[in-house]
């Protein structure tokens, strides 16, 4: 039997740029919320195992998906393959929130961190 988690919204995982809270998760999907605080940032990064799909719920934000830039407002969507480097960046005054769903291998260590602003290792999370 696939054993998964749903949650009740009260599992937070604090980061550096904000926070993200697991919805559902099992080993081939994830579905999160995530919230990052004005003027803070993901890291630059992709990830080898799994595909994302991303939803802009509120805020505005810069998204960049393989050295391009475009904006991230309420409303619109991005689809992020594996092995495509991806950041978000919150340039509102408000919190920007991202339903995230991923598809895959859901490991929280599949991350390739290029550039991070808190200089955090490439095995930790995003």
């Amino acid at each position: 039997m696939n054993k998964s988690r749903i949650h009740d919204g009260k599992v937070h995982v604090s980061k550096p740029w904000g926070q993200y809270t697991d919805i559902y998760r099992t080993k081939n999907v994830v579905f999160k919320r995530i919230e990052v605080s004005p003027g803070e940032e993901m890291s630059y990064q992709y990830h080898s195992k799994r595909d994302e799909f991303w939803y802009i719920l509120e805020g505005h934000g810069l998204m960049i998906i393989n050295d391009i830039e475009a904006g991230a407002f309420s409303g619109d969507t991005f689809s992020i393959k594996s092995g495509v480097k991806h950041q978000v960046k919150n340039i509102g005054t408000s919190m920007l929130v991202i339903f995230e769903m991923q598809v895959g291998v859901c490991d929280e260590n599949d991350i390739v961190r290029l550039t991070d602003k808190y200089n955090r290792n490439q095995k930790e999370e995003s």
